[in-house]
């Protein structure tokens, strides 16, 4: 039997041309996951990933089906308004009897909309899969798929499945497509979180706040396999956070550090502020590590408060501080326009990033002052605002809408920053090797702070002619 994992084309769009935020980098792993899962059953594996394709449905059918697979799983991540492409293969791939499933977290979240959007799905192995995948390929016969828990079936009612309770179980996922070309190797050393933030789509994923590690151990193992297979420089745990709290916990973060350390490997980590500890982080950056993501998502205990973060403004703060302290190159994770914003919150947020000094470069600049909240169906977020009539749908979106913002001149802000931000990111490869960085950086910030005071004044239709001189200024930037 083979089976045949398949990547869907996600070419890039204006709307997502900075789109990290729309999947966990839980996701790079989940391919390599269903392909270690099916050799273990005893199955043929093959992979064709078609993240940056721009092949027609038709070429692209005709490929899938060369490959005479008996089962085809589509990892359906975003397709960033192109899901009618993914559909219209599916439809073609009907000239074969190979059942079609998808997996992955918009499969997951979009579940039922997804079966009734593309019909030709024949199932979709909801959250958690590899339990579910293993069983699935034990008990394959051609023509008659039966219910399973975590299988969701089109006319079969669900039965969930268990998350697994010890991931060192789990075998060592094979690395493809786009990872192979990095020379920094994705690795995740815990599933899930703690938190239970209104935005993030971790906890629907998998059902639960609750976080489940790997033994140091494990890890070892897998890294042993995975650095044999090809040249790697670094690596980035990418668990949506590394640290938990707890002396037990902190005593395997070390082991872990020390585990990278001794392959010679320099880390990353992303991590919540409530689990920075100067001293952890001091021990972290003498074994290895080199940056931190930090999701702060705003400088408003407000805000904070409105988006369930469970932090404060000052935890913030401080960690931010030992971060900087320890030298470690921050990375931030940042929602400068929440929905219920205010412009006072946009000018508090705007004066809290100058004073830890993370308004410095052009890069980290124009990441933190654009960001708006992503809502994608089956998230809470998409169930708030159809409820308080404030999404916005888009037919060619199906999957994921814009809302409108409780005080309109906040959404005016935002929009002009988001079209800023794109002309800054289509001509980043000029501008990054500018000698005018400071011009640059400056730029990005008086047009932020341009359109809020415009904003304030009722002089919403100055924003339009703002847009088009800093657009310019950009461009003429050397």
């Amino acid at each position: 039997m083979k089976i045949l994992i398949v990547e869907n084309p996600r070419p890039l769009t204006f709307a997502h041309y900075n789109d990290v935020a729309n999947a966990p980098l839980s996701a790079s792993l989940n391919s390599g996951y269903a392909l270690a899962i099916a050799r273990q059953a005893g199955w043929d594996a093959a992979h064709l990933d078609f993240t940056s394709s721009t092949e027609t449905p038709k070429r692209l059918a005709t490929t899938i089906l060369a490959e005479d697979a008996d089962l085809v799983l589509f990892h359906w991540v975003y397709s960033w308004g192109h899901e009618r492409i993914v559909r219209e293969v599916l439809d073609l791939l009907r000239e074969s009897d190979a059942p079609l499933g998808a997996f992955g977290l918009f499969p997951t979240l979009s579940c039922n909309r997804l079966l009734q959007y593309a019909p030709t799905l024949d199932f979709i192995l909801m959250g958690e899969f590899e339990a579910t995948l293993a069983e699935l390929l034990a008990t394959f016969r051609p023509g008659d798929l039966q219910p399973l828990p975590g299988l969701a079936l089109p006319d079969a009612p669900f039965i969930p499945r268990a998350l697994i309770d010890d991931l060192s179980l789990l075998p060592v996922p094979d690395d493809v497509g786009a990872n192979c070309n990095y020379a920094s190797m994705n690795i995740a050393a815990s599933r899930g979180c703690h938190g239970d933030c209104s935005f993030c789509f971790i906890k629907p994923y998998y059902g639960c706040s609750r976080r489940r590690v790997r033994t140091p151990a494990s890890l070892e193992r897998e890294l042993t396999q995975r650095i044999g297979r090809r040249q790697v420089d670094s690596l980035y745990f990418i668990d949506p956070t590394f640290i938990a709290p707890g002396e037990r916990e902190r005593e395997r973060i070390i082991a872990l550090s020390r585990i990278a350390r001794a392959a010679g490997l320099p880390f990353g980590f992303e991590t919540r502020v409530d689990t920075v500890e100067e001293g952890l982080l001091k021990t972290l950056t003498k074994n290895g590590a080199t940056s931190v993501f930090l999701g702060i998502e705003s400088g408003c205990d407000a805000v904070l408060r409105r988006i369930n973060k469970r932090i404060t403004k000052q935890q913030v703060s401080d960690a931010v501080r030992i971060a900087q302290r320890c030298g470690l190159q921050l990375n931030i994770g940042f929602i400068m326009f929440e929905p219920d914003s205010t412009l006072d919150e946009l000018e508090e947020n705007y004066t809290f990033l100058e004073e830890l000094e993370l308004l410095d470069e052009p890069d980290m600049t124009v990441n933190l002052l654009y960001h708006n909240q992503i809502v994608l169906y089956g998230s809470p977020a998409w169930k708030r605002f159809e409820a308080e009539d404030r999404l916005l749908v888009d037919e060619h979106l199906p999957f994921e809408a814009r809302y409108r913002f409780r005080d309109e001149r906040v959404g005016l802000v935002c929009a002009a920053m988001g079209r800023l931000a794109y002309e800054y990111f289509r001509g980043s490869d000029r501008l990054q090797g500018s000698a005018s960085q400071g011009r640059v950086n400056n730029s990005l910030k008086e047009a932020f702070s341009s359109y809020t005071l415009a904003a304030e004044r009722g002089q919403t239709e100055q924003i339009a002619e703002l847009e088009v001189f800093f657009a310019q200024q950009l461009k003429n930037i050397e």
